[in-house]
C-alpha cells in the first residue's frame, strides 16, 4: 500500500465511523424511494447542443429534475435580458419534457471587481425567481495563476478574496430578500475544501450562503478524497453537484458516476444524515474526453448509467 492509498483510506474510514453516527437512527426505518430528494441533470454535457436536445437526453434518461446552463449551440438560452417571448418558449420547453428546473449556476460569468458585477448577478437572481428556482450554484475567486503549479502571490490572493467578499456580501443580502440560496462549490480558492467551505458561511452569515458539495472537484483539485471534515459542514450543504473523478490531483478525468473513485454512497450517508434535502445534479459524464464533441446519443446513455448508479444509493439514506 502506497502512501496516497493509506491517506485515503485514513480518510474513509474516519468518515464512515462519523456517518454512522450521524445515520444510524434513520436506517432503522424503510425507505421510500423517491419521496425525500430531488434528482436532476444538468444541460451541461449537452451545451454544444440546441438546449431542446439537451432536455430530450435528460427526460429519456429518467430525470425529473433539469439544471439549465445559459448557452447551448453557442447562443444564450437562460440569461438575464433575452426577450420576454424567449424565456417563455424555454418554460414551455421544460414543461412539454416533464422537467422541473431546479437549481441554475449564477455568477459564472461576473467580473466581481467591475462596477455592475452585484447588478449582473442580482439579475441572474430575479431570473431564478421567474422561473421558479430557490437555489443556485456558485463559484469564488480562482486561486492559481497555473493550475496546479503556481498559486497566486499572497498578497495579491488577499487583495482578490477581500475584493470578492466585498462583492458578494451585498448579493447575499439581495437573496435574503427574494428568498434565494447562493450555494457556493468547491472549486479552489475559497472554497477549495469542506474547512475552507466553512470558514465562507463564518464570514458571511446567512441563512441564504450556504455550500453546493462536489466531491469530484475536491478530488480533482485537492486530489482529497473522502474529505475528512464533510460531516462537519454537512449540516450547511444546500445541494449537490455530482461528477466522479479518477486518477491523481489534476488528472482531467471524469467517468460516468460509479466509474471513479469517488465515494458516493458514504458522501449520501453523511449528507442525508445531516437531513439534506437539497437539488442533486449530475454534472459531468465525458471521461477523458471532450464533452463538446460527444454524440449526443452517447451523452444520453452516460446520463441513464449515471441514474441507475445513483438512485439505489439514495433511496438508501433518504427519508421524507
Amino acid at each position: 500500500m502506497n502512501d496516497t492509498t493509506h491517506i485515503n483510506s485514513s480518510r474513509r474510514d474516519f468518515l464512515r465511523g462519523a456517518a454512522g453516527v450521524a445515520t444510524a437512527a434513520a436506517l432503522s426505518t424503510p425507505a421510500r424511494a423517491g419521496a425525500a430528494y430531488q434528482l436532476g441533470c444538468q444541460t451541461l454535457p449537452y451545451r454544444a447542443l440546441p438546449m431542446a436536445r439537451a432536455l430530450e437526453g435528460i427526460q429519456k434518461a429518467g430525470y425529473k429534475y433539469v439544471m439549465p446552463h445559459y448557452t447551448h449551440a453557442g447562443k444564450d438560452v437562460f440569461t438575464p435580458g433575452l426577450p420576454a417571448g424567449e424565456l417563455e418558449g424555454l418554460k414551455r420547453m421544460f414543461s412539454d419534457a416533464g422537467l422541473t428546473p431546479f437549481c441554475r449556476f449564477a455568477g459564472f460569468s461576473v467580473e466581481y471587481n467591475t462596477p455592475k458585477a452585484g447588478e449582473i448577478f442580482r439579475k441572474e437572481l430575479d431570473l431564478c425567481v421567474e422561473f421558479g428556482i430557490r437555489t443556485v450554484v456558485g463559484i469564488g475567486p480562482w486561486s492559481y495563476d497555473k493550475f496546479p503549479t503556481v498559486p497566486k502571490r499572497a498578497r495579491d490572493w488577499d487583495k482578490e478574496v477581500a475584493a470578492y467578499f466585498a462583492f458578494l456580501e451585498p448579493v447575499v443580502k439581495y437573496a435574503e430578500t427574494i428568498g434565494v440560496t447562493i450555494a457556493m462549490k468547491p472549486h479552489t480558492g475559497i472554497t477549495a475544501t469542506a474547512r475552507a467551505c466553512m470558514q465562507v458561511l463564518k464570514r458571511i452569515p446567512s441563512e441564504r450562503l450556504k455550500i453546493c458539495w462536489d466531491a469530484g472537484n475536491v478530488s480533482f483539485y485537492e486530489g482529497i478524497q473522502p474529505d475528512p471534515d464533510l460531516p462537519d459542514l454537512a449540516p450547511d450543504v444546500k445541494a449537490v453537484c455530482i461528477k466522479d473523478h479518477k486518477g491523481l490531483r489534476g488528472d482531467a478525468n471524469f467517468p460516468v458516476p460509479g466509474a471513479g473513485q469517488v465515494d458516493h454512497d458514504l458522501m449520501f450517508r453523511v449528507l442525508f444524515g445531516a437531513k439534506f434535502r437539497g437539488p442533486i445534479a449530475v454534472e459531468r459524464v465525458d471521461g477523458t474526453g471532450d464533452a463538446e464533441k460527444m454524440p449526443a446519443e452517447l451523452i444520453d446513455e452516460r446520463l441513464t448509467a449515471a441514474r441507475s448508479f445513483l438512485v439505489p444509493i439514495l433511496d438508501k439514506y433518504a427519508r421524507a
